[in-house]
C-alpha cells in the first residue's frame, strides 16, 4: 500500500471514531487559542502603548522630579539650564484643587505651565474646542475631557464659555477660591504612571506661580537633540541627583518594555502549559486506540501492512488531529484577539485612559504556533505508533479487549 493510501486510511479511521476525534482536537486547540490571541493582544498593546507615549510627550523630554516629596527650587532650574545640549526648561506645578459644583466639591489638580512651551514638551496635547488661556492670564483655564464629559451620568460638566468656581490649595495647606472662564476644553488623552490627564484643569504658568511661588512640582527639560538626552540626563543626575529624580522619555519607553516583556514570560509558560497537555491528551487517546485497535492491526498485518505501514497509520492519525486542532486553534485565537482587545480598550478608557488596543501577531509568529504545536502531537503519537507496529498479528488476533 502507497504512502498516500496508509494517510487516507488513517483519515477514515478518524471519521469512524470521530466523536473521540473531536474532543481530542478541541483538547489540542485550546493551546494555539489562547496563546495566539494573548501573544496578539499584548503585543498591540505594546505597540499602542509606545506610539501614545512617544505621540503625546516629546522624546527630547527628560523630567526632573524632587526627591523626598518635596518641591523642585529655582536653583536647579538655573543650574540645569545653563548645562550644554539643554534647549529649554519648562518648570510646571501641580495644585491641589476643587470644583465647587452643584453636586459638592469635586477633587481635581491644576497643572500650571507656561503657555508658549506647552506644544514644545507636549506635542500630543490637543484641543477639542476653544482655545489655551492667555500666557499672563489669573482667570483663564482649559478643562480635561472628563470634565467636559463626565464617565458617569449625571456629573456636572463645564464647557468652554462657562464659569467655573475652583478652590486651590496653596503650599501652607489654606484653600483659595478662585472664579475662573473656561475658554477651552482638551481632547482625550491616555493616562500614565497614575496621573490622570482628562480630570485636570490647565491654567497659565502665571496663576502657579502667583500660588507657590518658586516651589515647583517639577520641570520638563527639552534636549537639543535626540542624541543627546541620555548623556544630558546623565549629567544632570552626576550634578543635581541629591536633589531631583531624572527619567528619561527613553527611560520611560524601556520601563514599559520591560514590563511588557514580563508579562509575555508568563504567555510563554501559559504557553508550554497549555502544549503539554495537548501532549498527554494525544499520547492518552492514542494509547488507548492501540490497545481497542489490537485486532485491528493484527487483521491489517495478516493481510499484508508491514510495520512501518502500521506506525505511519497512527503517526498519520496524531498529525492529521494535530492540524485540524492546531489550524481552528491558530485562527480562532487570531479573531478571539480583537474581543480581547475590545475588552482591554474598554478596560483602559474606563480607568482615564483613551488607548484603542489593536491586535498585532506576524504570519511568522502564527506559522510558528501553528507547526509547533503540530510537532507537539506528532511527537505525542510516536510511542503509541511505535508499540502498535511491535505488535504480533498472531497474538493479536486472538486479542480481547
Amino acid at each position: 500500500m502507497k504512502t498516500f493510501d496508509v494517510i487516507k486510511f488513517s483519515f477514515n479511521a478518524l471519521l469512524e471514531r470521530k466523536t473521540r476525534a473531536i474532543l481530542v482536537i478541541l483538547g489540542i486547540m485550546v493551546g494555539p487559542l489562547i496563546v495566539v490571541s494573548l501573544v496578539a493582544t499584548i503585543q498591540g498593546f505594546d505597540i499602542g502603548l509606545n506610539q501614545q507615549l512617544t505621540n503625546f510627550f516629546s522624546p527630547l523630554n527628560i523630567y526632573l522630579a524632587p526627591k523626598s516629596q518635596g518641591t523642585l527650587n529655582q536653583y536647579v532650574i538655573d543650574g540645569v539650564s545653563h548645562l550644554p545640549g539643554v534647549k529649554a526648561v519648562v518648570p510646571y506645578y501641580l495644585i491641589p484643587a476643587y470644583i465647587d459644583t452643584p453636586k459638592g466639591l469635586e477633587a481635581t489638580v491644576v497643572f500650571s505651565m507656561d503657555i508658549s512651551d506647552i506644544n514644545l514638551v507636549m506635542p500630543g496635547l490637543k484641543l477639542q474646542s476653544g482655545s489655551l488661556p492667555s500666557p499672563n492670564s489669573f482667570d483663564e483655564l482649559d478643562v480635561g475631557y472628563y470634565i467636559a464629559n463626565p464617565q458617569y451620568s449625571g456629573q456636572p460638566t463645564y464647557h468652554t464659555g462657562q464659569i467655573m468656581v475652583v478652590y486651590l490649595i496653596n503650599p501652607e495647606g489654606e484653600r483659595i477660591s478662585k472664579t475662573f472662564v473656561v475658554i477651552g476644553q482638551l481632547a482625550q488623552i491616555a493616562s500614565f504612571g497614575g496621573a490622570n490627564f482628562n480630570q485636570a484643569l490647565y491654567a497659565p504658568f502665571s496663576l502657579g506661580q502667583s500660588i507657590c511661588g518658586t516651589n515647583y512640582a517639577g520641570a520638563i527639560v527639552v534636549a537639543s537633540s535626540p542624541s543627546e538626552v541620555e548623556g544630558l540626563a546623565n549629567i544632570i543626575k552626576e550634578k543635581y541627583g541629591n536633589y531631583v529624580q531624572v527619567t528619561s522619555s527613553q527611560q520611560i519607553l524601556n520601563l514599559v518594555n520591560e514590563e511588557i516583556s514580563s508579562f509575555e514570560a508568563l504567555l510563554v509558560v501559559a504557553g508550554v502549559a497549555s502544549f503539554v497537555v495537548a501532549f498527554f491528551t494525544v499520547l492518552a487517546t492514542m494509547i488507548t486506540s492501540v490497545v481497542e485497535r489490537t485486532r485491528e492491526i493484527g487483521l491489517l498485518m495478516s493481510l499484508g501492512f508491514e510495520r512501518r505501514q502500521v506506525m505511519l497509520m497512527f503517526l498519520s492519525e496524531a498529525t492529521i488531529m494535530g492540524i485540524i486542532g492546531g489550524g481552528i486553534g491558530t485562527i480562532g485565537g487570531y479573531f478571539s484577539s480583537f474581543l480581547l482587545a475590545s475588552i482591554a480598550s474598554n478596560s483602559f478608557e474606563g480607568r482615564g485612559g483613551a488607548f484603542n488596543v489593536v491586535p498585532s501577531i506576524s504570519v511568522e509568529q502564527l506559522v510558528f504556533i501553528f507547526l509547533t504545536i503540530i510537532a507537539i502531537t506528532t511527537v505525542a503519537g510516536l510511542i503509541p505508533a511505535y508499540r502498535a507496529s511491535k505488535i504480533e498479528p498472531a497474538k493479536a488476533l486472538r486479542y480481547e479487549v
